[in-house]
């Protein structure tokens, strides 16, 4: 009986074998940090190109000319922050870049840098007047009135206006193609179980009779082994006591009358109240060794512990 428990405990500490492993491979770990870092730099240009500029009264337009390199070329995406025209005269200085329509009916924008300005009362009721010029053309522009500009230049991100101007003439094609690559992650993306149970193997020189560790459905059978054990345990003490009593009750028939059987069955409860000294007990323990050889021999040897019946 022990080394079966024994054997039990031991298959219980051995450790398992999952059958896919709890690691990610270098290339799931890889894919993983590059589509982290593009979700990242999206939002970043996101917040960057429309939650800013929004914010500042402004908005972010793609060059579509080369009149400013080296600062910004075709093809870049720069955020411009919204200006008040009473504003304009005191707070654009000469080096500053600014958005405007190069006439007050024209809705082309451009973005030049401000090369001069001439301080004074003029028609249109304004105070200033702004001298332009591309940092790539070899002449100025005619003077901006405050009424044409439109705003101040904050910053531009290199080469993304190619992307927006894509997205923004095919929109009904993006959405496909990212509806594409959510059902193809859905459908092709390897699961993980939610759990995974692992077993630590048992120390060396550790205690055999301690428990090992378990969990899940293992836990559950070792609840229904440990309550069957004790359920036997409880059956051989019983039996053992239910022995005990009847040498017992052996012993004192014999002291009674060692001559004449008892016509009624002597229980030990029947002596509970008895004032039995030291030689009486010698007697009884003299009659149990001159009792019958089957009695004495169950009697005189020692009760074994219930593991090992």
């Amino acid at each position: 009986m022990v080394s079966g428990l024994r054997t039990r405990e031991r298959s219980r500490g051995r450790a398992r074998v999952n059958a896919t492993p709890w690691f990610d491979s270098p290339w799931q770990i890889a894919a993983r940090a590059v589509s982290s870092a593009i979700v990242v730099v999206v939002v970043a240009a996101v917040i960057a190109l429309v939650a800013v500029p929004r914010l500042m009264g402004g908005d972010s337009l793609t060059v579509l000319s080369g009149s400013m390199e080296p600062t910004f070329s075709a093809g870049d995406v720069i955020a411009v922050k919204g200006i008040e025209e009473r504003d304009v005269c005191s707070d654009v200085s000469i080096g500053s870049i600014v958005t405007f329509f190069p006439e007050p009916n024209d809705p082309t924008l451009i973005t030049h840098r401000v090369v001069g300005k001439t301080i004074g009362a003029f028609d249109d009721g304004t105070d200033c007047r702004l001298i332009t010029q591309g940092d790539a053309n070899s002449s100025a522009d005619a003077p901006v009135s405050p009424q044409q500009v439109r705003g101040v230049f904050l910053f531009g991100v290199p080469g993304l206006g190619w992307a927006r101007q894509w997205v923004a003439d095919n929109p009904f094609l993006l959405a496909a193609g990212i509806g594409v690559v959510v059902v193809g992650w859905m459908l092709f993306a390897p699961r993980r179980s939610r759990s995974t149970v692992i077993t630590v193997p048992r120390p060396t020189g550790a205690d055999e009779s301690a428990p090992s560790p378990s969990s899940g459905a293992a836990a559950a059978v070792s609840a229904e082994d440990d309550r069957a054990l004790r359920e036997r345990e409880l059956a051989l003490r019983e039996r053992e006591l239910a022995l005990r009593e009847r040498e017992l009750e052996l012993a004192l028939r014999r002291v009674v009358a060692p001559e004449e059987p008892l016509s009624l069955p002597v229980s030990p409860s029947a002596f509970a109240g008895a004032d039995l000294d030291a030689p009486t007990f010698d007697a009884i323990e003299q009659t149990l060794r001159d009792a019958a050889p089957d009695e004495t021999a169950r009697s005189s040897s020692p009760t074994r512990p219930w593991s090992e019946q």
